[in-house]
């Protein structure tokens, strides 16, 4: 499972999310993100993990500067195609998220829908260092994930370490294997993708859990100051049973 995002964003991926991405939810995140970021129209905007620009195109619509950054080859090819569609100006850059080098280019940034937490520990910590040094003096930083104590909490009510669903979406039936890795305290996931009767396709993934004082810590190392925790897309203040942590920090001099 090494490096698994470097395959994980593929077509599978693209053909079973995007069905449950209607453009209707996606208009709605990303005014909310404008609304959380809370910063003037004409303000630069970097989208890490910015795969298809699902909301990248409402922000340039909006008014805002976006440079998206992704991993994925295919997720980018969309993305140009969905801006151009969209009739907007959006930068896509190539780029691994842990060797981001801008220099306090950017008045905000965001990493939506769990998108932090791919890496080890040691280099979760320098994607936000980065993008800290990213970001202008005083920028802000938007960071969605789920809520550690909600999903550890589903383990401990199922008794069990593994968890076992199925689901369909875009013509595909999706069997998912969970785990709770309590040593590393992170989400391991294998896919299987079965369509038409067969087997098209095995996905695995991995994502590092963090609870609010956890990434409030780190989001200090890196030099910035959470100012805001959400616990879901309504702006709700985070509680300890919010089914999101979404979090807002300012880079300071502290």
């Amino acid at each position: 499972m090494e490096e698994w995002f470097r395959t994980f964003f593929d077509k599978l991926y693209y053909e079973t999310y995007r069905p449950r991405e209607p453009e209707e939810r996606n208009e709605e995140e990303a005014k909310f993100i404008a609304k959380v970021l809370d910063l003037p129209r004409g303000s630069k905007v970097l989208d890490v993990g910015c795969g298809y620009a699902r909301h990248a195109v409402y922000l340039a619509r909006m008014g805002y500067r976006v440079v998206g950054v992704d991993l994925s080859d295919y997720l980018l090819e969309i993305a140009r195609e969905r801006i151009k569609r969209f009739n907007v100006e959006v930068e896509l850059v190539k780029k691994d998220m842990r060797k981001l080098d801008y220099m306090e280019e950017f008045d905000g940034a965001y990493m939506f829908f769990t998108t932090f937490g791919y890496f080890t520990h040691e280099e979760n910590q320098e994607v936000l260092r980065r993008i800290a040094s990213a970001l202008k003096h005083r920028g802000r930083l938007l960071i969605d994930i789920g809520n550690k104590y909600q999903i550890i909490h589903r383990f401990v009510v199922r008794g069990n370490v593994e968890s076992y669903t199925w689901w369909e979406s875009g013509g595909y039936i999706i069997l998912e294997r969970r785990r709770f890795d309590m040593n590393e305290e992170m989400i391991t996931a294998e896919r299987i993708f079965i369509k038409d009767g067969a087997l098209v396709g095995r996905r695995e993934l991995m994502i590092r859990l963090y609870s609010y004082r956890e990434l409030k810590f780190m989001l200090e190392k890196a030099g910035m100051k959470l100012i805001e925790a959400c616990g879901d897309y309504q702006s709700n203040a985070f509680k300890i049973n919010s089914p999101r942590l979404i979090v807002v920090a300012q880079k300071c001099l502290c």
